[in-house]
């Protein structure tokens, strides 16, 4: 349907009539933006004196929002639009809204001016698209409340810093909210959160239902009888040394892999050396630190491997004079300890170990 421009004179005022069949009254100089009018016939029920009354809402409520009275301002527009609905006047509910801090209704409003937007207001069309984006991304808050309070928060799996009752500002989405305090039962909700929403969560933890304690042992009465000692333990199975080839041959691996980053960093010193780039440093650097890293995990590995390789299996236990005899064999043996000692110079790092007898 193509826009029809129909001229008249109402009231002083020039009226332009646009595709919706919504008339845009034009302003005085230095009078309020366009009140949006009824077509001819477009809105057979309203009358001269509803349009009268709508004009006046809106010019009303243009000065109050001049004023920087958004809350009269917002009723004096909605009273306009809810006589005669214009898509001005949305957009200003939509600013009062936006002031006021309340931008889920803001973007409603605004999304009524997007959607019909009127003819030569491209300026105000983008900032108000613009505004909206602006608001979608804006966080919302969730305020906590527990019964007892001090219960601890978890948002998405991450602890939060302060107990109930708690202030959160949460990115638009649901997330999973975990409530936990001792000697009460955990409570895990969905909560969906708005942009630029305010919602409350209150919660009455319920105590734990504490475990009976144990029926009393009561003790088995014993007779002195003479029977022979029992026959000594078998002797113990001998200890695997599965774990310590295996880490014998990580640390293989890490050394192998400190060697060749090793490598590659002295070749990129050479090449920094002919062709000094920011490139070639950073490439340096992160090719030493990884090969630090690798021969750090090797020495560690192999200080492990050798632990677990000369590690022998305790003696059994023994009693009587058995246990004497033992207790000396044992003082007369030497021990050996392998202690790892971390190595610092003025240009790297990494382990070594020390091994006594």
């Amino acid at each position: 349907m193509k826009a029809k421009i129909v001229a008249s004179v109402l009231a002083g005022t020039m009226c332009m009539f646009n595709v919706s069949g919504v008339a845009m009254a034009q302003p005085r100089a230095g009078g309020p933006p366009p009140a949006a009018q009824p077509a001819a016939g477009a809105q057979p029920g309203v009358s001269q004196a509803d349009r009268a009354s709508a004009k006046k809402h809106y010019e009303g409520g243009f000065k109050l929002y001049t004023d920087g009275k958004y809350d009269e301002a917002l009723k004096e527009f909605s009273a306009a639009d809810a006589i005669l609905p214009s898509v001005n006047a949305a957009r200003f509910i939509g600013l009062c809204q936006d002031k006021l801090g309340h931008f889920p209704e803001a973007v409603t409003a605004y999304q009524r001016f997007l959607d019909a937007p009127p003819k030569g207001k491209e300026k105000e069309v983008k900032e108000v698209s613009d505004r909206v984006d602006q608001i979608k991304q804006m966080p919302g808050k969730l305020h906590v409340e527990t019964t007892p309070p001090g219960a601890f928060i978890a948002v998405d799996g991450k602890p939060q810093a302060s107990p109930t009752p708690s202030d959160l500002d949460l990115p638009p989405g649901t997330h999973k909210i975990r409530l936990t305090a001792d000697k009460f039962e955990p409570v895990e909700k969905d909560v969906t959160i708005g942009f630029g929403s305010k919602t409350d969560m209150k919660e009455t933890l319920a105590a734990k239902v504490e475990a009976p304690p144990p029926p009393p042992v009561v003790a088995a009465t014993t007779t002195t009888t003479t029977s022979t000692p029992p026959p000594p333990p078998p002797p113990p199975e001998p200890r695997s040394k599965l774990p310590a080839y295996i880490t014998g041959g990580l640390a293989v691996a890490a050394a192998g892999v400190g060697t060749i980053f090793g490598v590659m960093a002295l070749g990129d010193k050479s090449d920094y050396d002919k062709n000094p780039t920011s490139s070639k440093a950073d490439d340096g650097e992160n090719h030493a630190l990884i090969a630090d890293m690798a021969f750090f995990v090797a020495v560690t590995l192999g200080v492990t491997s050798a632990v677990l390789f000369l590690t022998k299996d305790d003696a059994p236990a023994t009693t009587g004079s058995n246990a004497t005899t033992t207790r000396v064999a044992n003082a007369k043996k030497k021990t050996f300890t392998i202690t790892p000692a971390p190595v610092v110079t003025p240009t790297g790092g990494g382990i070594g170990a020390v091994v006594r007898f």
